[in-house]
């Protein structure tokens, strides 16, 4: 179905997602769906709908601190490339199975040692940096799905 997409995506994911992700301030499940979101979908979602679709997803979905908001991104970018339910679920598979062997878990809460349900939580996950290897979770998500795509 996608024609030529590894033609048009751009060249390092990870930059792009980290960009979006520390620039325009959002969250991990954003920063990996817009990144791939557009080009996926063939122009038909574009960056800021992909923002919008995502938002929900922050601090393991609606700050619950269940998955990990890169792979919660990755999923629905995964959904983008695949028609077949069953092929997207073999790639889903193995995105989670690699993301937990490099980091662990998949789940946030145990990824930055931090809950995040209420706003005094979220406070004091700032305070002590529970956030600051997020960024290296998004990176390990474009790169195993990069190799997935």
């Amino acid at each position: 179905m996608l024609r030529n997409w590894v033609k048009t995506m751009p060249s390092n994911h990870a930059d792009t997602a980290n960009r979006i992700f520390q620039e325009q301030k959002a969250h991990c499940a954003q920063a990996i769906f817009s990144a791939y979101g557009e080009q996926l979908s063939l122009g038909k979602v574009d960056s800021d709908t992909c923002m919008k679709i995502a938002s929900a997803f922050s601090g393991g979905i609606a700050r619950t601190g269940n998955v990990c908001g890169a792979l919660t991104g990755a999923l629905m970018a995964l959904g983008l490339k695949y028609d077949d339910a069953e092929k997207a679920d073999e790639a889903a598979v193995k995105l989670l199975d690699e993301f937990k062997s490099l980091n662990r878990s998949i789940i946030c809460r145990e990824l930055i040692n931090h809950d995040l349900i209420t706003d005094e939580d979220i406070k004091q996950a700032f305070a002590k940096g529970s956030f600051d290897n997020c960024p290296k979770f998004v990176e390990d998500v474009t790169v195993i799905l990069d190799r997935l795509l």
